[in-house]
């Protein structure tokens, strides 16, 4: 199923991003998982971006903020249920600069304005350039790194991004 389809994009990509410049830290069968595909496209929080029938880029939005999220020093504070957060954001390498990033934050902060959202934060590796980029680039401002607990790196620090709406 469809499901399917888009874990296969991202374990294209894990492959493809082996030796990368910016290693991405997912690891097949463990993040992400067909289960996150699953929930994601029953919630309906999972986009995709096609090209000539095949998927180039994906992400999830949701209101799930990561544990290491409460400790963060936002710049909006509320009710978490009106807090955004993008997971899962990327681009096939074959189609990276040619803006498709930047279209999939548009999309989400789209999604997030109808559904009253008053931010959209996200996580990032301190070494991922190209993501930083892309995210200060639209507009997020960074918040600072914080040490996280995800299941295909263990406890690293992360950078911490937010979009006020």
């Amino acid at each position: 199923g469809e499901e399917q389809h888009v874990l296969d994009f991202y374990d294209t990509l894990i492959d493809d991003m082996k030796n990368a410049t910016y290693p991405i830290r997912w690891e097949k069968g463990v993040y992400p998982v067909l289960s996150d595909m699953v929930h994601a496209i029953k919630t309906e929080t999972l986009y995709v971006a096609e090209l000539d029938q095949s998927i180039v880029g994906a992400f999830i939005v949701n209101h799930m903020q990561g544990d290491g999220y409460p400790i963060v020093h936002w710049n909006k504070t509320g009710d978490a249920s009106k807090i955004a957060v993008i997971h899962l954001l990327a681009t096939s390498p074959k189609y990276q600069g040619q803006g498709i990033g930047r279209k999939m934050l548009e999309k989400a902060a789209a999604i997030c304005r109808a559904e009253n959202d008053i931010s959209i934060r996200l996580d990032t590796l301190p070494w991922n350039v190209p993501g930083k980029k892309l995210y200060e680039g639209f507009g997020f401002k960074y918040m600072g790194d914080v040490p996280l607990d995800y299941p295909s790196t263990g406890t690293i620090k992360f950078s911490m991004y937010e979009y006020d709406l």
